[in-house]
Formats: C-alpha cells, structure tokens, sequence
C-alpha cells in the first residue's frame, strides 16, 4: 500500500520520528541495500541509486530543490524506497544554520559562506541542520555513504570516529591529503581518485557489479559509480596520497582543464 504523505511536514518527506519504524524498511524494499545521498542537489545521484534498485536515503539543504526533488520522486517517495529530507547535515548537533543559496550556480550553495556567495548572488535562508549519526540512528547505517555538502564533508568525515558501524563504501568531494588520512584513520583501506569532470554523459557500467544493471546515462554534475563499479584499480593509501597531492599541489590548477575529483574508500 502506498504511503499518504499529504500530512507530513514539508521539510520531512516520508521521514518518521525518532521513536517510529521508519518507512524505508517496508516489505517490499527491506532486503535491498540502502546509500545515503548527502547533498542530493538536483538528484542525478538519486536517481541512478534508485533505478538500480537500491534504497536511498537523500538529504538536501535547498528547500526549493527539494520541492522539485518532491514531483520527480513521487512514486519512490510513496512506495518507501526513497526517504527525503530538507536538512543540512553536519558534524555536531545544531538547532539551525544559516545557508547561502547561490542563485547562479545552485551546486555552489553552501554553509560555508566563501562556497555559497560566490559571485555575489546569493540569499540566506535558516535551515535545520542534523549529525549525520542522528540519521544513521533513525535509518541505520548505508552500504554507501555519498558525500558532497560544498565544505563540509570533512566534518562529517571525522564524526564517523563516534559510529558504532561504517558504510563499506564511502565517497566525498575533492580528496585532499587530510580527508584521505582521515578515512584511513577509520580504517578504509583502499582508495580510488576519480576524476568528475568526463562523467556527464557517459553510459553507465555494463554489467554492473553494483545492484540492477541498467541502460542510464549520467547527467552532468552526476558522481558515477560507486563501490566495485568505480573506474580503475583500488590503491592504498600511499599511492592515492601520491596522486591527490600531485593534482593539489599544480599551480596552475583549472577545473576546465585538470577536472575535478572525488576521493573513494573502500572498508574491506
């Protein structure tokens, strides 16, 4: 039976309360691996997680992309396989943050203000932010954490020291030495630095290694394949180190010309 979720609050699509089951574990999405969305954006993630059939947690600070995020997703929302919250996320517990919406280029939108106000059209709005572990409590810990939340993926990084589990995979913006010391201090032990940029439009990995196998084409912005279906060979912890600094520490660094990375780990 389909959820009703004409009632529920508009910042907490499907999300139930602490002390409720949560939704996401209905009989018919229950044995299929669940990954958290952290910085859903647009949802070219999401949906990519969805259509291979696994369940997703996303989380959003951007009301209006969420509001989107509502009409695209409906049928994933109504039948449990999608959970979708208008949060921040953060480190640290917090009532609220302000957050900088860049109305040019909304992925720049951020906590941070030097991230979110660049370019100088901006908007501050007040969203409530909660610890990635308080979502880890309600909805328990994913198979794959995707973090991208424009300056604040180290802080949820570095809560992870205080979770009881972690996700097996784990990915996150940009990749410098102190994230990758960080993940390795946690105990992932083997590494992938993938470059962003020839991602968008590009056809998904055939077959996939990674839950369905499926006919998709990655959106421009998309992160790609997670876990054993990412591009080229796990690394230790070294040779990432080597290729991360090496990228960080060009001069003449240009997006447009070097790409942009993301650094993956690997639990076991």
């Amino acid at each position: 039976m389909a959820k009703d979720n004409s009632t529920a609050k508009p910042d907490e699509v499907g999300m139930p309360t602490v002390s409720a089951p949560s939704p996401i574990t209905s009989t018919t999405h229950e044995t299929k691996p669940l990954i958290y969305d952290i910085g859903m954006h647009i949802g070219q993630d999401t949906i990519f997680y969805l259509e291979k059939g696994f369940r997703v947690v996303a989380v959003e600070a951007n009301p209006k992309l969420v509001q989107e995020a509502k009409l695209r997703f409906s049928s994933y929302i109504d039948s449990g396989q999608l959970i979708l919250l208008n949060k921040g996320v953060s480190g640290v517990a917090g009532a609220s943050m302000p957050f900088y919406v860049n109305k040019s280029y909304s992925e720049w939108s951020s906590f941070v203000e030097e991230i979110g106000a660049r370019g100088g059209d901006y908007e501050i709005i007040e969203v409530d932010v909660i610890p990635i572990l308080s979502i880890f409590d309600i909805y328990s810990c994913p198979y794959y954490l995707k973090i991208d939340i424009e300056g604040l993926d180290f802080e949820v990084i570095k809560s992870l020291h205080h979770s009881s589990e972690l996700p097996r995979y784990i990915s996150a913006e940009n990749g410098q030495d102190f994230m990758i010391r960080e993940l390795a201090d946690l105990g992932y032990s083997s590494f992938k630095f993938i470059n962003q940029a020839p991602i968008g439009g590009r056809q998904a990995k055939k077959p996939s290694l990674e839950g369905k196998t499926i006919d998709f084409i990655f959106e421009h912005g998309a992160s790609g394949e997670f876990g054993e279906d990412t591009l080229g060979e796990w690394k230790e912890i070294n040779q990432v180190l080597e290729l991360s600094n090496a990228y960080w520490s060009k001069p003449d660094r240009d997006a447009n010309i070097d790409g942009w990375y993301d650094i993956h780990a690997k639990l076991y």
